[in-house]
């Protein structure tokens, strides 16, 4: 029987459109996320209760710390960097044009210090990239709609991967850096939920967790894709999650507002705002671009 748990109320009251990629720098003690669709980067460190808005100049879908400072960007047409001192820079590697269907989406650094991130468009025609530390890139995927959440198990023996428009989890062997196999891991049309995965992440005993779009809720999937959590959030569209504070035992939750009818809105006062709970099972800290 499922942990049943519920948040009632949002830690930080930020109303973003589409809120997205919360993660959390170990060495700053800080949260970062995005704000997609507004082209917003925005940092909070909870001892000091600050929260801090920087503006992208572009959207972008997804990012990871370097670790010679700053960020990697995987922006809406391609990979880029970006610093406090300079903002973000152009594209060295674009992808697609500003103008099209697609636009790269969610991402995350593996213990290679590689940058992967997916993107989104019509059915079927979006991929999953690899950026190398020397800033080329290979197309690992193709064929995914909407590449979303992505993280590997404790001893990297397996990747997890989000596709959105399959309302799917798939899991893959992890083999020399490469992925094999492909699998349905957890599917929500499968087990009959709500909603789809979203954002997902790993914690230190191999559990996943994942944010269910349009369920109002996050889950915890043991290794066997169990339910052995669900967090409930008075919210429908809850995007990603991190695991953060000193003891990285801290959970935040992004959400969004996007497309929310004016009645759905009026009885969903916080969406887009980030939500915070306390788990058992601390998570991992994250892997740093060695670009």
């Amino acid at each position: 029987m499922a942990r049943i748990r519920f948040i009632s109320h949002s830690l930080l009251q930020v109303g973003n459109t589409l809120g997205e990629c919360p993660l959390w720098h170990p060495l700053e003690n800080a949260l970062y996320w995005l704000d997609i669709d507004a082209g917003l980067l925005q940092r909070y460190q909870p001892s000091q209760k600050k929260l801090e808005v920087f503006d992208l100049g572009k959207r972008a879908g997804s990012f990871g710390f370097r670790k010679e400072g700053g960020l990697v960007l995987a922006t809406e047409s391609g990979f880029a960097f970006w610093s406090e001192q300079d903002g973000t820079s152009e594209d060295f590697d674009p992808i697609y044009p500003h103008t099209g269907q697609l636009m790269m989406n969610d991402g995350r650094v593996d213990s290679l210090g590689r940058f992967w991130a997916g993107s989104k468009g019509p059915a079927g025609s979006a991929s999953l990239f690899c950026l190398e530390s020397d800033r080329t890139f290979t197309r690992v995927l193709d064929r995914l709609t909407i590449s979303n959440g992505i993280d590997w198990s404790s001893d990297s023996k397996y990747c997890y991967l989000t596709d959105s428009g399959e309302q799917a989890i798939y899991r893959f062997d992890f083999r020399e850096g490469q992925l094999r196999e492909k699998e349905v891991f957890f599917s929500t049309i499968g087990t009959h939920q709500p909603g789809t995965p979203d954002g997902l992440c790993v914690d230190t005993a191999g559990n996943i967790w994942s944010a269910i779009w349009d369920g109002s809720k996050v889950i915890q999937l043991s290794r066997e894709a169990e339910i052995l959590q669900e967090i409930h959030l008075p919210v429908s569209r809850p995007t990603s999650l991190t695991f953060g504070g000193s003891d990285l035992r801290d959970l935040y939750i992004s959400s969004a507002s996007v497309e929310l009818t004016p009645d759905q809105l009026s009885n969903q006062s916080q969406a887009g705002d980030i939500f915070c709970c306390r788990v058992d099972i601390p998570g991992r800290p994250p892997n740093f671009f060695a670009g």
